[in-house]
């Protein structure tokens, strides 16, 4: 198994590909915020769907690693 440290998540977090797919998870938020707006109470199984939708993507923009410290023991 691979493991990576702190500063490589850290590293990966600023990368522009890593941003530039951050952005997009956004604008897809943004865009399921919109429809639901404009269409939200007409249909409970779309209406679900973009609630899903946003907060599968939220919940991918929230995601965090807990880093242990080695142990020198082993």
């Amino acid at each position: 198994m691979s493991v990576i440290t702190k500063q490589d998540f850290q590293d990966w977090k600023l990368n522009d590909v890593t941003r530039a797919f951050y952005h997009a998870c956004n604008q897809r938020i943004e865009d399921c915020k919109d429809i639901l707006a404009g269409s939200a109470g007409l249909d409970s199984d779309t209406d679900n769907f973009y609630r899903g939708f946003i907060a599968a993507y939220t919940e991918l923009q929230d995601f965090r690693v807990d880093f242990e410290e080695p142990d020198e023991n082993l």
